[in-house]
């Protein structure tokens, strides 16, 4: 092991960052702006070895998140507008092209700058990467960390995996779904195969009609998500279920991805799927295989004394369905550095002091805010995506949930199930904690929390309703 003298003489910095994602950019532009602390005294580390234009996937941003990278920089907010593209419509489908349902996404925010967007995940990463650089932030490439070591003098030793050290005050986990810094915090934990296999790409090709559309289809018995993310470019995303994972699953070369969308392309013609559907598979760029995880949620994010904290795919990993993953690891970043600002920057009136005793206090209400709140928002994702699978399995199902569709898009503009996400407000949440720190969140949240049982409770009577109608029908 390395001696005294060598943790001493390693590289330091104030704060440490693993992972230059969504969130370790995000989080460290958060820092660099309402923190007080300078470029220099922010060090982000990155297993990649560099960030490659047109790699491949997508995300879609919402309200949510939005008002995150407003907080950091209202510029960077214009910034990545600019590289995505509005939704303006939600549309639920039958595999043959038969639309089910249309919602609008202003239902989700009515501020023109909220609404939501489709953005190619390489140049919301390379927004993020531009204004860190303008800022003095320094991205250090192929640095993969392995251990993270929490010192008796209030410092953290991280250990990378080419053997090189840096010693940091506080670390940030933003290392994704295999997060080294996690065993720092919880020990070693691994997520589990959902038995849900994507098969995602791009095609410079526009939507025949503009929104973000989701198939289901009973012939081929699987579900799919297609999004513009340009005036001429969609992302398509295909779910089918799957018994265990394959290890050649991930990133597939141009040949690899061209036989196997072609393929697929001629099962979902054989299957009748409406011919808007097949196009992008002829003509994909950037084919990625993914296997979903999922994991039983963390009790802590954040080791005693505040020192190491998670956040992001680290802390929650997601699953797709509800477009909330990446939006969670935004929220995190503002509450996470609302309460830093707050507990070690006396909200802003001193320089950052990462103190046992402000780190501990920040830490403690990140955890007990964060929780609760991303919790029930990933749960409800998992849901959605059954629903999208059941529709393609049951013809029974399938009929009762496309019913139950369009009764919500009827009652509440959209489906209930997306408002939460979108409606939080970062700010808001923070601000109510430090008024009311004592006050229980499912008190302060009650409304909220209960709206949408009060929903689904008048829905599943509308749908029985309609069924006992067909049914009378019959009889007579």
């Amino acid at each position: 092991s390395e001696s005294e003298s060598e943790k001493m003489s390693a590289p330091q910095s104030t704060v440490l960052i693993a992972g230059a994602g969504i969130g370790g950019l995000s989080l460290a532009l958060a820092l660099r702006k309402h923190c007080g602390l300078s470029g220099s005294e922010i060090a982000v580390f990155e297993q990649a070895s560099a960030f490659t234009e047109n790699a491949g996937g997508a995300v879609g941003l919402y309200a949510n998140g939005l008002r995150v990278l407003r907080y950091i920089s209202p510029e960077l907010l214009a910034a990545v507008r600019s590289a995505g593209y509005d939704y303006i419509y939600r549309r639920w489908y039958r595999h043959d092209g038969s639309e089910v349902a249309c919602a609008r996404e202003s239902e989700l925010s009515d501020e023109a700058e909220l609404q939501s967007i489709g953005i190619r995940r390489w140049r919301l990463q390379k927004a993020l990467f531009d204004a860190a650089a303008a800022e003095g932030i320094v991205v250090h490439f192929k640095m993969r960390t392995e251990r993270v070591e929490q010192q008796a003098d209030g410092r953290v030793h991280v250990t990378f995996a080419d053997g090189s050290t840096h010693v940091a005050r506080v670390v940030f986990g933003a290392d994704g779904l295999k997060s080294k810094v996690r065993e720092a915090v919880v020990g070693k934990l691994a997520a589990e195969f959902t038995g849900v296999t994507c098969l995602m790409g791009s095609a410079k090709l526009s939507r025949p009609v503009r929104g973000i559309c989701f198939p289901s289809s009973r012939t081929t018995k699987n579900h799919g998500c297609f999004y513009p993310t340009g005036e001429a470019e969609q992302i398509f995303q295909l779910y089918f279920p799957a018994k265990s994972m394959d290890e050649t699953w991930g990133t597939l070369s141009a040949e690899e991805g061209h036989v196997e969308c072609t393929a697929l392309a001629r099962r979902l013609e054989a299957d009748g799927w409406d011919p808007a559907f097949v196009a992008p598979l002829l003509q994909a760029e950037t084919v990625i295989r993914v296997g979903l995880f999922a994991r039983e949620p963390l009790d802590r994010w954040a080791a005693a004394g505040g020192r190491v904290v998670l956040l992001g795919d680290a802390a929650h990993p997601p699953v797709p369905y509800i477009g909330q993953g990446a939006m969670m690891a935004m929220e995190d970043v503002g509450v996470l550095s609302l309460l830093l600002r707050h507990f070690c920057c006396a909200g802003g009136s001193q320089p950052f002091d990462p103190s046992d005793a402000n780190l501990t206090a920040a830490a403690e209400t990140y955890q007990s805010m964060r929780i609760p709140r991303v919790t029930p928002v990933l749960r409800s994702s998992h849901a959605l995506g059954k629903t999208q699978q059941l529709r393609a399995e049951s013809w029974w199902y399938n009929w009762k949930r496309e019913l139950q569709i369009k009764l919500q898009v009827l009652r509440h503009g959209t489906l209930p199930i997306m408002k939460p996400g979108a409606a939080y407000d970062f700010a808001q949440d923070v601000a109510r904690r430090i008024n009311e720190p004592d006050q229980p969140r499912a008190a302060r949240d009650a409304p909220e929390a209960n709206a949408p049982r009060v929903h689904a409770a008048l829905l599943a009577g509308l749908v029985a309703a309609a069924a006992l109608t067909v049914v009378v029908a019959r009889r007579r």
